[in-house]
């Protein structure tokens, strides 16, 4: 009977050790997401999955083209907001949005869905995204196209807009989540982070390269 008692203790103390590890990694990975109520760059760091991406981005297709505010709206974070990147004369000029309603250009003071949105339908390919040539187009390839990085945090667009210190504090945090970048030559430049372990879209670069 002493050997079927040894094997029980045997398995219960390497169960209970499982459980053990399972906790701490848990209380580890909880430690990374959540920061004076933010959430951290590690954090963000540890979320490379991209598998749902495209049916995110398909999201963000159609609640542009039905005009449905509410739909969009569920498309940011709402504790960031959304940041919408034109010209406004030589300098580009940022604006951060809760509500996508409330966004007017600050040039045209067009609505958000007013502005023009050509080919939005196209999907998105994954490759290098086009590079800005300025000669009979303004890329050297025609399309939509997605690329697993940041170029927007490496351009530091924070320096040259009209902002204060909180606020370029707070562009900067969010612009380090940012995981997916496309670039649809018919229209606009769209970056997406993952927050949370979800898709958000987090910039909206509205600028025409090579328009005067």
């Amino acid at each position: 009977m002493k050997p079927y008692i040894f094997i029980f203790l045997f398995f219960l103390i390497a169960c209970t050790d499982n459980q053990t590890n399972e906790s701490t990694q848990q209380q580890q990975l909880d430690s990374l997401t959540v920061k004076t109520g933010l959430i951290t760059v590690e954090n963000a760091k540890l979320m490379p999955n991209t598998n749902s991406f495209l049916q995110f981005y398909q999201q963000l297709v159609t609640a542009i083209e039905t005009k449905n505010a509410a739909a969009f709206n569920q498309l940011f974070y709402k504790d960031y907001g959304l940041y919408i990147i034109e010209n406004s004369g030589a300098m580009p000029e940022v604006s951060k949005i809760y509500e996508i309603e409330n966004y007017k250009s600050s040039t045209t003071k067009q609505g958000f869905f007013s502005l023009l949105f050509d080919s939005l339908s196209l999907m998105p390919v994954e490759e290098k995204l086009p590079k800005i040539v300025c000669e009979k187009n303004s890329y050297d390839k025609q399309g939509c196209f997605q690329e697993n990085i940041n170029p927007l945090n490496d351009s530091e667009i924070w320096n040259y807009a009209n902002l204060n210190e909180k606020e370029i504090q707070a562009i900067q945090f969010i612009s380090e989540t940012i995981k997916i970048t496309v670039v649809n030559t018919h229209n606009y430049t769209f970056y997406f982070s993952q927050i949370n372990g979800s898709w958000q879209l987090s910039f909206i670069d509205l600028r025409i390269p090579c328009a005067a």
